[in-house]
């Protein structure tokens, strides 16, 4: 059977079954299952050995242990730490907590590494505080989801360990390439919020005095040590990405049960319980990828691919692989689309001769944009719940946040040094 034939086969069913609101990752198995039942080369034994190479690799279990590293943060309110230093620094200026949430999203980003953490623990805390402050709470919602982008881009990142772990690309580049990136991201977005609360006339709170912004300094400086740990292990060679997040869920635990002591061992099993169902739905769903890609592969789809796009130039293709993910980020999770599309792509980026961790940094973003598009818009979904609104009240406060992160993209195509000017001192 002719290869793009069966991608054809393969997108429709994937595509049938979404539509009919089956869970992405079931979706997934049953668009492979046919395969494995009539081609007699292949058998449902083969389809769960797939399932199981999905996952099968010692990086990628540095994803739940980040994910149990941000819930050990917030159950010990070390993310009440990083929004009291983001209100000291910015929250004093016009429409300041809309500013706040950008900066904390900011540093629990660099905590944590993970969007929805970052959404689950601020988001808890600032959208009903914006909303008793005069806030509209579909801002609240929209800024919240948005600048919970961040923690994807600034390192370290949960999309670029397994990134990094799916594609070979060395995962310390990967971090150093979003520091920029993730730093312009925030900026603008505070920009955005400032401009927005200047024409809404959103409140503006009190200057605090000079001590009270040391002493927030000071009570955060513990809570960002946990980024000097990861980064610093991993870039100085040290530790893997693995090992660099069990020490950050030991550094957690660490910070709170004996330093802060706001969490006991009565705590954990509830803390243990939050991070398997944070981790367990998009790892599901990059096992069942795992099937789908060995499917590609087995049936040459990628050369397909490789044909169309020859001769297409490195700067052009970097365009088409932006808009690439930007389309399969709307309906797909970030992990479960790189199982699915990096095979797929590598011939045409090998060929083409793009740096690894230009391409890498430039799909990571874009596939962060998913956290905030309907229908998947995960970070979105979950802001929407905790402000108790439905989604498309908070669409168009997104909308300018989510220009703030197109642009950026843009910016990391156009001049590469962007993003790869950090991961070039270390060469």
């Amino acid at each position: 059977m002719d290869a793009g034939l069966i991608a054809i086969i393969l997108l429709g069913l994937f595509v049938t079954f979404i539509v009919l609101r089956v869970p992405i990752a079931f979706a997934l198995l049953l668009a492979c299952l046919p395969f494995f039942l009539v081609d007699p080369r292949a058998d449902q034994a083969l389809l769960a050995q797939q399932v199981y190479s999905g996952i099968d690799s010692f990086v990628l279990l540095a994803v739940p242990f980040f994910i149990l590293a941000a819930a050990i943060m917030n159950a010990s309110h070390v993310t009440d730490r990083l929004i009291v230093l983001a209100q000291a620094l910015v929250g004093w200026i016009r429409g300041g907590l809309g500013m706040t949430n950008v900066a904390a999203s900011m540093g629990f980003g660099g905590v944590s590494g993970s969007s929805n953490a970052d959404v689950a623990g601020l988001g808890s805390v600032l959208i009903p505080q914006m909303e008793r402050r005069g806030y509209p709470v579909g801002y609240a919602v929209g800024v919240t989801a948005a600048s919970a982008v961040i923690g994807s881009v600034i390192p370290p990142s949960i999309q670029m360990v397994v990134w990094g772990s799916l594609s070979g690309t060395s995962i310390g580049a990967l971090f150093l390439a979003g520091v920029v990136p993730g730093v312009l991201i925030g900026g603008g977005m505070m920009a955005v919020a400032y401009l927005v609360a200047r024409r809404h006339d959103f409140p503006r709170e009190e200057r605090p005095p000079l001590r009270e912004v040391l002493a927030a300094l000071r009570d955060s400086l513990l809570a960002l040590g946990i980024v000097v740990l990861v980064l610093g292990g991993i870039l100085g060679g040290f530790v893997t990405a693995t090992e660099a997040a069990v020490i950050a869920v030991l550094y957690a635990l660490f910070l709170g049960m004996v330093v802060y002591r706001t969490i006991s061992w009565r705590d954990l099993p509830a803390i243990l319980r939050e991070s398997a169902l944070f981790a367990v739905l998009p790892l599901f769903a990059l096992a069942a990828a795992g099937a789908l890609a060995h499917l590609m592969a087995y049936y040459r789809i990628p050369l397909v691919l490789q044909r169309v796009v020859e001769g297409v130039p490195g700067w052009a293709l970097l365009w088409v692989v932006a808009i690439v993910f930007l389309v399969v980020g709307i309906f797909l999770d970030a992990l479960p689309a790189m199982a699915i599309m990096i095979p797929v792509l590598a011939p045409a980026v090998t060929a083409a001769g793009l740096d690894p961790v230009h391409y890498g940094i430039v799909a990571v973003m874009a596939l962060a944009m998913g956290l905030i598009t309907p229908p998947y818009g995960l970070s979105l979904l979950l802001a929407a719940r905790i402000g108790n609104i439905p989604v498309h009240r908070a669409v168009p406060a997104t909308v300018p946040f989510a220009l703030v992160i197109l642009v950026t993209i843009g910016l990391v195509i156009l001049v590469p040094q962007v993003a790869l000017w950090l991961p070039s001192l270390t060469d």
